[in-house]
């Protein structure tokens, strides 16, 4: 018996995964999680001002105070510990992916050392052009040390990712040392202001670009010091790509309700001391300001993930009929789309808002830097969010990525993708 039927082709092997194919819940939680990093971010545009703790301006705004709390306890030393678990995540994923194509490990490895490498190259235009905060070439660095890891074995895994995790809370403890450096300075040590960061009140672009090279350089350095506690997110998300926690939430539906359940509570309750103390509710002494910033990091990175745990509930499946092995796969609602399609064009999106603040807040922009409330600029932050999420969804609509996803594609793959 004969037929003329052919198989289908397989996948080239080193080529981006198609949009439609990716998994639900981590799009969804990268689109999300970029709001948290808006609201996080801004502060870091308004300069003037003497900061406080976790390096907030200090304000005589009333609601400043008010906003201050709520971003501390729902964002900051959350946003980031998440999107490095899904950047953990993906990374496994890729290649999970190449391996199923038949890639041998000497090529897996080379694409990515590619990857990592270009966001690094990417994280030096964002930071020096744009935001001397950027998390792009962090997570490429410490993606250059994940791929010597992307293999080992689980009890490694773990033993790396708890000692990471240290650090993590030690680099809380120094963000913590800001109500100590208050009291030393009369005594020689400067009281802690805007200044630390003088790209933000540079008056022309040119002096802001020189200071960023200096301080996104100065940030590049320390990664194997404060950043490192970056890797025991990024560990547990590789941990969790190995099994197909995200691809398959109903499989792991009691893991993750574990998670979520427990994690969230831990998140806002280690994050009450210093959301009271800038609230104004308590004051803390100086020598127990490390101590709480510690907490606030440590339960930081437990948030981010029940965070994304609970994304994943809410989910349940990767679209129709695409969570293998589950019958139980929950179509798309426009709702899930609408986040998903700002999370496949999360790069986009974060750079954007980079762009926007810098326009919106620099001297040489429109300058409300000067003068904008923390709660104002936290409306702009918001604002901008939002315009980023129309705008995916209208490339969504004809079907074309993100310039930066575009970018970074053309240069890993070495093709148009």
């Amino acid at each position: 018996m004969t037929t003329d039927a052919q198989p289908a082709p397989l996948p080239s092997p080193q080529a981006p995964t198609a949009r439609a194919d990716r998994a639900l819940a981590p799009d969804i939680a990268r689109g999300l999680v970029l709001l948290g990093i808006a609201v996080a971010n801004v502060p870091f545009f308004l300069y003037g001002r003497e900061l406080g703790l976790l390096f907030k301006p200090v304000t005589d705004a009333t609601a400043d105070p008010w906003v201050n709390a709520l971003v501390a306890t729902l964002a900051d030393n959350r946003s980031y510990p998440l999107f490095a678990l899904l950047f953990g995540y993906g990374l496994t994923q890729l290649l999970t992916r190449e391996q199923a194509r038949g890639t041998e490990w000497p090529d897996a490895r080379r694409l990515l050392l590619r990857r990592n490498a270009w966001l690094i190259v990417f994280g030096a235009a964002h930071g020096v052009l744009l935001f001397f905060g950027d998390i792009l070439g962090t997570y490429g660095l410490l993606g250059l040390a994940l791929v010597l890891l992307i293999r080992a074995s689980g009890r490694t895994l773990a033993i790396v990712g708890w000692l990471s995790f240290g650090f993590l809370i030690l680099v809380g403890a120094l963000e913590g040392l800001s109500g100590l450096l208050t009291q030393f300075g009369d005594g020689g040590i400067s009281t802690p202001s805007a200044a630390l960061f003088n790209s933000a009140g540079a008056e022309t672009y040119p002096l802001a670009v020189l200071a960023r090279l200096g301080e996104w350089t100065l940030g590049m350095l320390s990664v194997p010091f404060g950043g490192l506690g970056l890797l025991a997110p990024m560990i547990l998300g590789m941990w969790a790509a190995r099994y197909r926690v995200l691809e398959q939430p109903l499989k792991h539906r009691r893991a993750l309700l574990l998670v979520a359940g427990i994690g969230i509570p831990v998140s806002v309750l280690g994050a009450l001391p210093i959301a009271l103390a800038l609230l104004g509710a308590i004051e803390l002494a100086p020598v127990v300001e490390p101590f709480a910033a510690m907490l606030h990091a440590a339960t930081g990175a437990v948030g981010g993930a029940a965070y994304v745990a609970l994304i994943a509930l809410i989910v349940g499946g990767r679209g129709p009929g695409r969570e293998l092995g589950s019958p139980m796969a929950k179509p798309r609602g426009p709702i899930s789309r609408m986040f998903a399609a700002l999370g496949q064009r999360s790069l986009s999106g974060y750079l954007t808002q980079s762009l926007v603040f810098v326009i919106v807040f620099a001297p040489y922009g429109f300058g409300l830097g000067a003068t904008a409330s923390v709660a104002e600029a936290t409306q702009i932050a918001v604002i901008t969010w939002l315009a980023t999420l129309v705008i995916a969804n209208t490339l969504a609509a004809v079907n074309r990525s993100g310039p930066a996803e575009w970018l970074l594609r053309r240069a890993v793959y070495r093709r148009r993708g």
